[in-house]
């Protein structure tokens, strides 16, 4: 029988290559996943008391009664960001700005009728 090493060794090589790029890409998609604010919020108040909510934010903007005998706390942030120059890496005669637009930042907490949180959803739109 021949020897196929020749053959087999560089498909083997590039198919670990592969396999650790992808642990990689995994790896950091579950990292940047766990760092968004709505995972930042549902570590540190969900399955407690609004109580501690209220403590930290602050009375909420709005709250709605749901028919299951809950509640949804909402916190709205709205802020105007400025126009910020765009530079383009080469020389150029105009100046080019991004334009004005209005952040509004949602955050709802979903609170149980004993006054618990069970669910966060926090939300970022941009409007002109």
């Amino acid at each position: 029988m021949k020897n196929f090493n020749h053959i087999l060794l560089p498909f083997l090589n590039k198919w670990q290559f592969v396999s650790k790029v992808f642990a990689v890409l995994l790896g950091l998609t579950l990292l940047i996943s766990g760092c968004s604010v709505e995972s930042k919020l549902n570590r540190s108040y969900k399955g407690k008391s609004f109580t501690e909510v209220i403590d930290k934010m602050g009375a909420p903007t709005n709250i709605e009664n749901l028919v299951g005998g809950g509640t949804i706390r909402s916190y709205v942030n709205k802020k105007m960001l400025r126009e910020t120059p765009i530079n383009t890496g080469h020389f150029q005669y105009d100046e080019f700005n991004s334009p004005k637009v209005l952040r509004t930042e949602i955050t709802q907490f979903f609170v149980d009728p004993s006054g618990k949180v069970k669910e966060i959803k926090y939300s970022c739109e941009y409007s002109r």
